[in-house]
Formats: structure tokens, C-alpha cells, sequence
């Protein structure tokens, strides 16, 4: 029955709103924010060189001076730098300012480019280094001597100067803190009118439309069911035990950093540019680590809003996409929601964010075409702008508007609104996005911040969108995981079999234009993320309540009763099963960090049961399955019998059932099982249990830390040494030890108690390289011959510990040498040693400030990420890295990648502290560097002045080194 069009003055009165509501969209990017202007001044009498590390690295102006009695007086050397001349060999160098004085003459370079010289005359003058955005200027007594056009600022990490007397000199500049800015009380104003005028436009479109009562949800839907409390508890044991993702510490980064740095930036590259127009979430992330910073409270958010996700999908998709259905779908449909929800979206990122909302525009689309009514479809354009203010990927959240465009339309053309009133009340939704988008930055700061992210990339383009599948496929790879392949893998075949349902009219238990919409949506949805700057697969679980729901639909057009007396779709399925399902169990049950430490069940190698890999038997089983019920069909027709399946022949349902249960249980089953068995040393439900006794630090009470290397170096017994000792860096600090060369061995060595037992290992530290048939090693005896050699192998200039437990009945150990050759980097190994361990939350005390860098800042949550205000890094006395091998954290201290503290790693020497996990001595869980300045620095203190700074205002652009030309 039709619905009789609204009246003429609420479509009126909801387009003017509608019109209210793009106006202040369009506004209120160009709406002033206030920026704080931060200004350092250096020099004078006493003034010393100072930390200055810049964030972005270039000031947006500098001034230094200097008088030519200050350079006579110098004689040789630097007058002022911005950058130290010789930083740390495992720093990358900075292109600063340098003013050395050198045979009579005045030297400039700023950014890399030497300037002209300038002789310094006779007699007192005074010489002014000037630099902006346009132009580079050297004055001699306020006349310009030296002048560039273009971008020659220098990167600034401190004010540094050889001068026995500063009284002289001078340098002022101000920071770059065009990222840091805060909303203007007009900005809020624009955004809270267009958010009432949405409001009022919404109501007023309902109200016109009222002419019935419409319930919202079903009857009784607030019943808890028992797949309710099932997929309720299962959530409650993967909260507690499940995996990290990748991301879970990059984002805890962000999320913690928002406080210091005044926005939600990007603490680990490009530099530190604003995550927006994608990062509302984010501040609600922030809001909620104010409470706990622990591991169990930042994930609940995400099973939260699985438990959102479920209660959508089971009281209302479910229901418009199985109306007849009885009570086995209900646990069906919680055994797909399972199956997509546990991989993908447990954590920090963005896809259950992404879930949610899509299935919200879905539910909206639906309940428009059903009810033929324009506000749900009004709130579900809402839902997906607001789901793509979440991430690029959130796009898939128009794709229910997309696949319901006929029906969609047809209910616009009844509404009774003309054209116009249409188009701004539908784009008002989506529009409204935008008050999320830029909630407090400026529109240049977000184009600013887009270029130095598209600069330095770090994504790939459209046309890669294979390598996601390709990853998915790939055995010994964490993103093409057992649990991951599943539901993907399995959706895909559902979504051609709803597509197919629809063909063989198997409607009468599933609606066609339900099922070939939700089928479309999920097509669109993995289409749409061509569009991600990143391949991964994670990204799959933004489609996870669509994608269980599709799946589910899959499930039950392929069961028996769907396909009674169809024998070629039967076939077809189970044939396509056992490829699928081969795939599926030729993934690897890995997960990343932490979450791979003990050995899950199927970790290192596909399932295997009796030493025979279920993959092929899989495949061969079902592909026999088939061949012989294709036999026994033939046979049958011979003699004019039914072309009837065999009774004894499992549907497609059922063994993509049994098949998502056993990828349910095995995920969830090996995590809690390891997470007993490892219940005293560290794991996500160890830590979980730790947080609710009262002890919420996480990893950081299961290490202790290698303060002093020096402190265990074992005892030599009475014997010579064949091998010449030699100092050996040990990563900042210089131990005894050897250069691998020629032939020989070292001295015995008598081993720890500690070491006797097995409790510690026995450590040596090695760095540069060996030839194939070389040898390094340590040899182990007890009070006869040897017992045990095993290799240390070197892998390059950075010194790598190498952590080796004493075979039984060892007392001793000794390094053996036979390297013939020499090589350009020689091998070197120090003396072997037992580790002297100080608990590391006595080493660095709950609140200490250090560097996280990213693959381990989640699961740190003690500890205060190291502050970047004010356009600036703090200078901070320790950084907390991943194990030795894992260079990925390296990105925050490349100046190419935009590294935030690129900078402040110039200015000082790392010194190394190895850490041990509590119950794993042998595991390199993570690395403590202390950072010792390379010579004393001061802290300078800005003088800070808000300023209300235009929407639009462009104050040059931040140069990224390497990759932004100089000039």
C-alpha cells in the first residue's frame, strides 16, 4: 500500500534546514583555529648550547647574529649550528646551520647548501643569518651580503656554538606549530548549528512522514537469547586472551601522544603530521585510555562494539534476510558472526568502527525500501559519512545506498519532495561528517598534512589490490592466517550462492531483493577497498557484519532443504568446498607479537594430525566425495532411477559448518589453553588478570633488564687463550671479547649457578660477518670433553646478543674460532656472561617517560609516551624498542620518513639494555636504550602567544629531507 506523500511544509522547512546544515559544512573547514606561537630565544651572557629538537625539523622563521669580535675571538670552529657536526654513526645526520669561522672568513650552509663566504672586516660589525619560507638573506650591519629566494631553512635538533663567550651571539625562532591548533568559539558555533539544524531536519522529515506507527525493532528484542549468551561469552574469553593486532601499538602511540601534542598526530612518521580527516575515533580512544591505559581496557571498546554489531545483524538483518527462519539460523548466524568477528577486529584499529557503521547504512537502506520512507534513508547517508570520517575504508559504507539504488529511487519519486528539497536533505547527512573530520585543525594544516603523507608514502595504488589476496595465500605469513582465510575465502562462495539462490527461486525462504542487495553490498565492500592506501588483509574486518550475514544467507541457500532435488548446485558446492576448504587448512594459526610467543596449536605449520597435513586430505577426500556421488548418480540414471542426491551425501551447509566451527574453536581454544599453561609469565590474559588484581603494566612487570653488560662477565679458569683479546661494542658499552680470525679458542669459562640450572643463559654478544665454513661459536663441557657447540652467528655491524642454554651437566664454556679468510667487516664476539637482572619497573618507575616505539607501546601501558610540543620533541633519557631483529621501529628517527624524534636522536649515544621475560630467558621480548647526550644540553622554554589564525591560512609548506626539494 502506498504512503500518501508528505505535507508541502515540512519538506519545505527539512530542505531549508537541510540547506542550513551543507552551509555550515562548507564553513566551517575555513573557520579560524587558534594556533600558539612559539617562540625560543638563545644567547647572551651564560648561555650554553641548548636541546632544540623541531617538529617539524625546520622553524617557520630563524634569525642568529653574531659580532665579527665573537668569530675573531673563536679563531676556528663553529659559531653557531643547529645540528652537531659528528652525531652518533647510527644517527641519521640533519641538514642544519653552520657558521664557522675559518681562516679569516665567515662560512655559511643551512639545509645542505653552502652560501658564499663572507670576510670578516676590520673593526666591529655585526653579521644576521636570516631564513623563512621565501627566501634566505646573510646581512654584514644590516646590508644584505648573501641573498637566496626559495625554502633554505635549516633543520634545527639544538643551539650549539664553540665560543668560549655567547654574550655576542644571538638566534631566535619559532617553532612550526601549525598542526597544533585548537577550535575557536565561531568554529563551534558553525558546528553546533549544523548539528541542530540535522537534528531539526531529521525530526521534521519523520514527523511529515508519520502516517502509522512503525516499530524500530522487533518484538522482544531486548530477550537475550542463548546464541546471545554464547557469542557473549565467547567475546568475554577473546577480550581477555585474543590476539594483538599490528597496529594495536602504532595506534596506542597516537591515542596516548593526544595530550602533549595538543591533536591527534601521526607520533611515529610524517612528521607527526594530524591523522584528519580520519581520526575522530581516535579522540574517543583518548578519552577512554584517561581512564586505564592497560591492555584489557583499551580492547573493550571493540568487543563492545561487536556486541553492537551482533545485536544489529541478529535483530535486524537477519530477520529481512531469513523471515522463515527457525531457531538452528540463530545459532548458525552466530557461528558466521564469530567466525568474521574474532580475527579481524579485536583491538585498536579501525574495522569494527568500519562494521558498525556500514551495517547501520545497510539497516537504514533497508527500512527505507520496506517502509518506502525517505529519514531512514537520510540517517543511513549519516551512518556511512560518518563511517568514512573513520578511515579511507569506511567508503564501503555507501555501498547499501549503491546496491539498493531502483527500490532506493522509487521511494524518493513517492516521497512527494520535488528535486531540490531532495538533494539537500540527502546530502546534508554526509555532509555533517565534515564537523568530525576537521574538528580541530585548519584546512591548510589538513592539505599540508595529506601532501607529506602522499609524499612519503607508504601505500600502494589501486592497481595492487591483488597483493591482499596474494598476502591472504600466503603460508607462512601472519596476514594469511587460518582464521583469516576462513571467513573471506567461505563468504565468497556465499556470496555466489545467494546470488544463485535468487535464480532458483529458493525464495520462499529467502527474499530475492534482500539477498541480492546484501550479496551486492559485500562485492562493493571488498571492490571499494581498491581505494585503501594499504593492502592488508586486515582490512577485511571492516566488512564483518556484512560479510557474517552474507555468509549466513550462503549457508542456508546451500543446505539441503534449499537444494532438494538440485543435484548440479550440490555438486558444484562440495566440489568448490574442497578447494576452498584446502586453502583455508593450508593457512597457519599465526598471530603477531606477543600473541605468537608460546606456541599456538598449528603456529609454525599448517594443521597436521597423526603427521599428515589435513590440506590435501581435505581436498582429496571431498574431490573423492564428489566423484563418487557423480558415479552413483550415473549409475541411478542408467536404470532410470532419481537424479536425487545420495542420502549418505553431506550438504554444502553442513561442512562449511562443521568446517567455521572447528576454525572457531581452534582460535579460540589455543589462546585460552596457552594462556593457562603461560599463566606466570606473560600473556594478553595474564596481563588481563594482573590489571583486575591492581597491576596494570602489562609486559613491563614480566622483564627485568641487563643494566650493566659488564656486571656478569663469567670467571676465566686457569688455561691460556689462543685468541688476542680485543674490546668489543656491545651496543654503547665496550666489553672484552675477540676478533674472529685465524684459529684458536679462548680460555674456559666457569658457568653461573643460575647458568648450571638453566634459569639464565648464557649470553655473548657478536656483530659483523662471517663467510659460509667459517666458525664462531661457544663450546660447552662439564669436568670432561666437550658436551655441545653451538654456532653464534653475526649478522652485521649492529652488535646482537646471542642468548644460549647450558646443556645438562655443563660447568663451562669457551669461544672456538676458525675463520681462514678475512672480510671487510670481521666478526667480533665479547667474552661470554651471565645476565645481571634488575626488574624493569625498577629501572624505569610507572610514569617515566620514554620513547615507545610502536611494536611494543601497547602492551607498555606504565610507561608516559615522551611529549612533542609545541612544534617540538622532548629530549628524552629512554627509549623502549622491540627485540634486536625487528628494525620496523626505525621509521621514527628517518628524517625521509618524517620521523618525529629524527632530531633528538643526533643529539645523543644509545646505550643498549637488554631485556628477560620472566619464565623465557632465550626470548628477546624487547630492547632498553638508554640516551646519553652526546654532550651536555640545556632545555630551552618557549615564550607562547595564541593567535586566531584563518581556516584557509597557508604558512609555507614543512619540508620533508630527501624528498622535498631545497630552494
Amino acid at each position: 500500500m502506498p504512503v500518501a506523500p508528505p505535507r508541502r511544509r515540512p519538506g519545505v522547512l527539512a530542505a531549508l534546514l537541510g540547506l542550513v546544515v551543507l552551509a555550515c559544512a562548507v564553513a566551517f573547514p575555513f573557520a579560524p583555529v587558534v594556533q600558539p606561537e612559539a617562540r625560543y630565544d638563545w644567547g647572551g651572557p651564560g648561555a650554553v648550547p641548548t636541546a632544540l629538537p623541531l617538529m617539524p625539523y625546520q622553524p617557520v622563521s630563524l634569525t642568529a647574529a653574531a659580532t665579527c669580535d665573537a668569530a675573531r675571538a673563536l679563531g676556528e670552529g663553529t659559531l653557531l649550528a643547529t645540528t652537531p657536526a659528528a652525531p652518533d654513526p647510527r644517527a641519521t645526520p640533519l641538514d642544519g646551520l653552520r657558521m664557522e669561522v675559518a681562516a679569516g672568513s665567515l662560512r655559511v650552509t643551512t639545509a645542505g647548501v653552502e652560501l658564499d663566504p663572507l670576510p670578516l672586516p676590520a673593526g666591529g660589525c655585526t653579521v644576521e643569518f636570516r631564513s623563512d619560507t621565501t627566501a634566505t638573506t646573510l646581512l654584514l650591519n644590516g646590508a644584505p651580503v648573501v641573498s637566496r629566494p626559495g625554502d633554505l631553512r635549516p633543520g634545527v635538533a639544538a643551539v650549539l656554538t664553540d665560543a668560549p663567550d655567547t654574550s655576542d651571539l644571538r638566534l631566535q625562532l619559532t617553532a612550526d606549530t601549525r598542526f597544533q591548533t585548537s577550535i575557536t568559539p565561531l568554529k563551534a558555533a558553525i558546528a553546533v548549528v549544523g548539528a541542530l539544524a540535522l537534528v531539526a531536519m531529521v525530526v521534521v522529515l519523520a514527523r511529515g512522514e508519520r502516517r502509522r506507527a512503525v516499530r524500530v525493532l522487533p518484538r522482544r528484542w531486548w530477550r537475550p537469547r542463548l546464541p546471545d549468551l554464547t557469542v557473549t561469552a565467547v567475546l568475554a574469553v577473546w577480550w581477555v586472551s585474543g590476539p594483538v593486532t599490528v597496529d594495536d601499538g602504532y595506534i596506542a602511540g597516537i591515542v596516548r601522544d593526544r595530550g602533549s601534542s595538543g591533536f591527534v598526530g601521526n607520533v611515529y612518521r610524517w612528521l607527526n603530521a594530524p591523522e584528519a580527516p580520519f581520526s575522530w575515533f581516535y579522540d574517543l580512544y583518548y578519552a577512554w585510555s584517561q581512564v586505564s591505559a592497560s591492555t584489557a581496557w583499551m580492547r573493550l571498546p571493540s568487543i563492545l562494539l561487536g556486541l553492537v554489531t551482533w545485536g544489529l545483524v541478529s535483530r535486524c538483518v537477519v530477520p529481512r534476510l531469513l523471515p522463515r527462519a527457525g531457531r538452528g539460523v540463530a545459532w548458525l548466524s552466530a557461528l558466521t558472526f564469530l567466525a568474521w568477528w574474532l580475527p579481524y577486529t579485536l583491538g585498536l584499529r579501525p574495522e569494527p568502527w568500519v562494521a558498525v557503521g556500514t551495517v547501520l547504512a545497510l539497516v537504514g537502506v533497508e527500512r527505507a525500501i520496506a517502509l518506502r520512507r525517505v529519514t531512514p534513508l537520510v540517517l543511513a547517508l549519516l551512518a556511512a559519512g560518518v563511517t568514512t570520517a573513520v578511515t579511507p575504508g569506511g567508503l564501503m559504507a555507501f555501498a547499501p545506498v549503491v546496491a539498493g539504488l531502483v527500490p532506493v529511487l522509487r521511494t524518493l519519486r513517492r516521497s512527494g519532495l520535488g528535486p531540490v528539497p531532495l538533494v539537500l536533505v540527502l546530502l546534508a547527512g554526509p555532509a555533517a561528517a565534515v564537523f568530525l573530520m576537521v574538528s580541530d585543525q585548519s584546512l591548510a594544516a589538513m592539505l599540508e598534512a595529506t601532501r607529506v603523507r602522499t609524499l612519503i608514502g607508504g601505500g600502494q595504488p589501486w592497481y595492487d589490490e591483488y597483493n591482499r589476496y596474494a598476502l591472504l595465500l600466503t603460508q607462512d605469513d601472519l596476514q594469511g592466517s587460518l582464521g583469516k582465510r576462513a571467513p573471506v575465502l567461505l563468504t565468497l562462495l556465499a556470496a555466489v550462492a545467494a546470488l544463485c539462490s535468487v535464480l532458483w527461486a529458493a525464495g520462499r525462504r529467502i527474499p530475492p531483493g534482500p539477498t541480492r542487495r546484501i550479496a551486492v553490498v559485500f562485492l562493493l565492500g571488498l571492490a571499494s577497498m581498491t581505494a585503501t592506501p594499504t593492502k592488508w588483509t586486515q582490512h577485511f574486518g571492516d566488512l564483518a557484519g556484512i560479510g557474517a550475514a552474507v555468509l549466513l544467507v550462503g549457508i542456508v541457500a546451500v543446505g539441503r532443504r534449499a537444494l532438494a532435488g538440485r543435484t548440479g548446485p550440490w555438486l558444484a558446492g562440495l566440489g568448490a568446498l574442497a578447494v576452498v576448504g584446502s586453502l583455508v587448512l593450508a593457512g597457519q594459526n599465526v598471530w603477531p607479537f606477543v600473541s605468537n610467543w608460546w606456541g599456538l596449536t598449528w603456529s609454525t605449520l599448517p594443521p597436521v594430525v597423526a603427521g599428515v597435513e589435513l590440506a590435501p586430505v581435505w581436498l582429496v577426500a571431498g574431490l573423492v566425495l564428489v566423484a563418487v556421488a557423480l558415479l552413483v548418480l550415473a549409475w541411478r540414471r542408467s536404470g532410470g532411477g532419481t537424479g536425487r542426491p545420495p542420502r549418505w551425501l553431506p550438504s554444502p551447509a553442513a561442512v562449511t559448518t562443521v568446517l567455521l566451527t572447528a576454525v572457531v574453536l581452534l582460535q579460540v581454544g589455543s589462546f585460552a589453553r596457552t594462556g593457562w599453561q603461560h599463566r606466570d609469565s606473560y600473556t594478553l590474559l595474564s596481563d588481563a588478570v594482573s590489571t583486575a588484581r591492581g597491576a596494570p603494566c602489562g609486559l613491563q612487570e614480566r622483564l627485568s633488564v641487563e643494566t650493566d653488560p659488564a656486571a656478569g662477565l663469567l670467571p676465566a679458569l686457569p688455561g691460556p687463550s689462543a685468541l688476542p683479546p680485543e674490546p668489543v661494542d656491545a651496543g654503547g658499552t665496550e666489553l672484552p671479547g675477540i676478533r674472529a680470525a685465524g684459529t684458536g679458542d679462548t680460555a674456559w669459562f666457569a658457568l653461573d649457578p643460575a647458568q648450571r640450572s638453566r634459569e639464565l643463559p648464557v649470553v655473548v654478544t657478536v656483530a659483523g660477518v662471517l663467510r659460509p665454513g667459517d666458525t664462531l661459536a661457544a663450546e660447552f663441557a662439564g669436568d670432561g670433553e666437550p658436551l655441545e657447540r653451538a654456532a653464534l652467528k653475526p649478522d652485521g655491524e649492529v652488535p646482537q646478543d646471542v642468548r644460549l642454554l647450558a646443556p645438562d651437566g655443563a660447568t663451562r664454556v669457551r669461544l672456538v674460532v676458525d675463520v681462514r679468510e678475512p672480510v671487510d667487516i670481521p666478526a667480533v664476539a665479547t667474552l661470554p656472561r651471565v645476565p645481571r637482572l634488575t626488574p624493569m619497573d625498577e629501572v624505569l618507575p610507572a610514569g617515566t617517560e620514554a620513547i615507545l616505539d610502536w611494536p611494543v607501546a601497547f602492551v607498555l601501558p606504565c610507561l608516559t609516551p615522551a611529549p612533542l610540543p609545541l612544534g617540538t620533541t622532548v629530549l628524552p633519557q629512554w627509549r623502549v624498542a622491540p627485540p634486536q631483529r625487528d628494525d620496523s621501529a626505525g621509521i621514527t628517527y628517518a628524517p625521509n620518513y618524517g620521523g618525529p624524534f629524527a632530531a633528538a636522536r643526533t643529539l645523543v649515544i644509545e646505550q643498549r639494555m637488554a631485556t628477560y621475560l620472566a619464565g623465557d630467558p632465550t626470548r628477546d621480548a624487547a630492547q632498553v636504550y638508554r640516551w646519553v647526550p652526546a654532550r651536555p644540553l640545556a632545555v630551552a622554554t618557549p615564550q607562547v602567544t595564541d593567535r586566531t589564525v584563518g581556516g584557509w591560512v597557508h604558512t609555507g609548506r614543512t619540508r620533508v629531507p630527501g624528498l622535498d626539494p631545497v630552494g
